[in-house]
């Protein structure tokens, strides 16, 4: 078992497809194939089941990713730690973000410290959802997040940085689409959807809609562009309960509409990072970067966990 046969395997466990992954790792199909034959042999369990053109990890597949996540992060934090010691900010920072905060927020912040850094550092983006997101820094597969909280994650510091509102979507030609506010009492007939339950925001929904006496919410989405196309493409009848996000501009033909009851900061965005991890010059003044951006948002009640 080598170096290159763990990072060829954490690859395909990631795409579960062989030629993506060869792809994506500038290796050739048969070489990629051949490490994990290798690394099978020596294991002796089988680590993928092949699914038509795909593949998808064993129940042995799965916990042998968990681990080999952890290795190469570890791996990386030594590096880091050496590294750290030349004082450099050059190198590159792992950036994960939900689809809600890749409006005005992300693209100014990452601009801006594109031009403090003097362009010497590379930042890759990679879009999920809070929860993945969220598993993706435990593993050590991204540096940062920007996205929602989730309770008990000890190890995980969350930095509020911005909000987004939560209003009615509709359609231009809904009845309620030129009102510039409603109450909860006026949607308690109406047909509404809203976010599943499980994410962050599904759960917030939940508790709100519980809180407001409102049974009439499927939660059944779980994100914004999707609600947005359901509400733009369906009856003018229907309607979504959703943040105000850069979703909603891909469509003209939608109109929003305040919620009295709702408070106007509802959902905090936070950057997330990883306490335990040891982290290279360039993510560590990212970090600082972002909790004195000019562009955050004042969150007078929330408290902020800090190193």
């Amino acid at each position: 078992m080598n170096l290159s046969q763990l990072h060829y395997f954490k690859k395909l466990a990631e795409v579960l497809h062989y030629t993506r992954a060869a792809q994506e790792l500038f290796i050739t199909q048969p070489t990629l194939s051949g490490a994990i034959s290798s690394l099978e042999s020596e294991l002796e369990v089988p680590l993928f089941e092949r699914s038509g053109r795909s593949v998808k990890l064993t129940s042995q597949g799965e916990i042998f990713y968990e681990h080999v996540c952890l290795a190469l992060r570890a791996l990386d934090d030594g590096v880091a730690a050496v590294r750290d010691r030349e004082h450099s900010a050059v190198g590159s920072v792992n950036m994960g973000t939900t689809f809600t905060i890749q409006d005005d927020y992300l693209p100014s912040l990452v601009n801006d410290y594109i031009k403090v850094s003097n362009n010497a550092v590379l930042m890759k983006t990679f879009q999920g959802f809070t929860n993945y997101l969220l598993d993706q820094l435990r593993k050590g597969s991204l540096d940062v997040a920007f996205c929602g909280k989730r309770e008990n994650e000890g190890d995980l510091v969350f930095y509020p940085v911005t909000s987004r509102e939560l209003k009615l979507c509709v359609r231009e030609d809904h009845p309620l689409a030129r009102r510039e506010s409603v109450s909860f009492s006026e949607l308690r007939n109406l047909d509404l959807y809203s976010y599943r339950r499980g994410a962050p925001i599904g759960e917030m929904v939940f508790k709100l809609f519980q809180d407001n006496g409102v049974d009439n919410v499927k939660q059944v989405y779980d994100d914004d562009v999707s609600m947005g196309s359901f509400i733009s493409f369906s009856s003018p009848v229907v309607g979504s309960i959703m943040l105000d996000s850069l979703a909603l501009r891909l469509f003209s033909n939608v109109r929003l509409v305040k919620i009295d009851e709702v408070p106007e900061r509802f959902y905090h965005i936070y950057m997330v990072y990883n306490k335990k991890h040891a982290h290279s010059r360039a993510v560590k003044d990212f970090i600082q970067f972002v909790m004195t951006y000019q562009g955050n948002d004042v969150f007078e009640d929330e408290e902020t966990e800090a190193e």
